[in-house]
């Protein structure tokens, strides 16, 4: 098993002898295995331990187990103890979900923190033939039914070639002592339920169980990668890229048919779920602009002409000074200032990255803020103010743009909606003396 453990490895590019590793190790026989075929051919490792404090005595029994493990091995051991049911609680999640998320997060904070270059997790077979069983049940589809991914980011799984049973005999052999978790037994969880119920039948009914689903799994694994490349050539020739927004034509979306089907492949990459991407893909269809459409990590405009998708942002309700002689900012914007003496040599610049104030009509310091509701401003060239909810309409600007808008103020004067228009009343006049000019970087 040693050597078509680092044929794997090899053979998969997981990672090199040069690496560090960080080993997953809850002292069940999988990881405990891997620790020992890591540690027989050479690499090197840590141990990390999650200690979630579900099982009493026996999860504060596993964690000496896994520390004598260190020892024995001579590496370092890293324990991280949670209140699992708090935070299942507290995220109205389920206790599985609560640990999963509790110790991906742990294992790359602690990944990064310690510079480790990979995440060893001790996955094999059967856990990759129950994972597809547990998502098809659920309806899911290419995505969830082609199982865990051998690599992916900075986690590996170095055991998917072998079976719980390689495993097994693999530690027998080789004196290898390993821990229970007595929770596996329980057929309250639809994993144990597949275990210890369905896998038995499956063997029972054909000779080629478990080789032949494996086989299928690499199947639809090879599949879901060229849709993939071919998804990624597709959305690569109908979008481009303006800052963090991203456009995608609705002409050209409306080509692709099925539209739904489209939609929901095309958007997935974004958090959009199928219920989500099919309503975006009614409103292309019928016409409809203004509509927004929210994921976890995105946002999704249904423009005039364009789908405008771009990531999740702060709800920003801070100010910020600036003080006079303040040569630049970079948050939340970046501006640079300059004081300019009005001369013969001086002229005005129109442009919209640059705003030219007369400095003597400005009170110290200036504030920097997103635009509210009930904003107003007397736009340049205008006798009378105007609220900026009509000056974005006149300008035809999305609700995009319009929510990246910061604004420049004196008191409580708007003196510039930054990237647009100053106002009126701070322009350069015959009178003017000093110049501060803003620019927009």
């Amino acid at each position: 098993m040693i050597t078509r453990f680092q044929e794997y490895i090899t053979k998969q590019n997981l990672c090199k002898k040069t690496d560090r590793i960080l080993l997953t190790v809850s002292g069940g026989a999988d990881s405990v295995v891997m620790l020992d075929l890591f540690h027989n051919t050479g690499y090197n490792t840590a141990i990390a331990h999650c200690n979630f404090h579900l099982r009493g005595t026996e999860s504060d029994k596993d964690e000496q187990f896994v520390r004598e493990l260190g020892k024995k091995y001579g590496v370092d051991v890293f324990v991280k103890h949670f209140d699992t049911k708090e935070y299942a609680a507290l995220n109205n999640v389920s206790i599985q979900v609560a640990a999963r998320d509790l110790r991906y997060a742990w294992f790359e904070e602690l990944r990064q923190k310690k510079g480790f270059d990979v995440i060893a997790m001790g996955h094999h077979t059967d856990d990759q033939i129950e994972t597809f069983f547990i998502n098809l049940f659920r309806g899911s589809g290419l995505a969830g039914l082609k199982g865990m991914p051998i690599k992916r980011d900075h986690i590996i799984r170095p055991l998917l070639f072998a079976g719980r049973e390689d495993i097994e005999v693999y530690a027998k052999k080789h004196n290898i002592s390993f821990r229970d978790d007595s929770s596996n037994k329980e057929e309250k969880y639809l994993r144990n339920k597949i275990r210890h119920r369905l896998a038995p039948v499956l063997s029972d009914l054909t000779d080629n169980y478990p080789d032949a689903v494996i086989d299928s799994l690499n199947n639809l694994r090879e599949a879901d990668t060229l849709l993939q490349l071919l998804l990624h050539e597709k959305f690569d020739g109908i979008t481009r890229q303006k800052d963090d927004t991203l456009a995608l034509s609705k002409a050209e979306f409306r080509k692709l048919q099925p539209a739904d089907v489209w939609s929901y492949y095309l958007l997935r990459r974004f958090g959009f779920n199928r219920s989500t991407s099919d309503n975006v893909a009614d409103a292309v269809v019928r016409g409809q602009s203004g509509k927004l459409f929210y994921s976890e990590t995105h946002q999704l405009l249904v423009d005039r002409d364009e789908l405008l998708i771009k990531p999740l942002q702060k709800n920003d309700k801070a100010e910020y000074r600036i003080d006079d002689g303040q040569q630049e900012i970079t948050e939340p914007v970046h501006l640079i200032f300059q004081t300019v003496t009005v001369d013969d040599d001086f002229s005005i610049n129109a442009a919209s990255s640059l705003a030219q104030l007369d400095k003597d009509r400005l009170v110290f310091p200036l504030k920097l803020r997103k635009w509210q509701s009930g904003d107003k401003i007397k736009p340049l060239g205008m006798s009378g103010s105007k609220l900026l909810s009509d000056y974005f309409i006149d300008n035809k600007m999305s609700l995009f743009a319009k929510s990246d808008i910061w604004l420049l103020l004196s008191e409580k004067d708007i003196v510039w909606i930054i990237g647009h228009s100053i106002s009126d009343d701070y322009k350069i006049t015959s009178k003017t003396r000093e110049v501060l000019a803003v620019r927009l970087m």
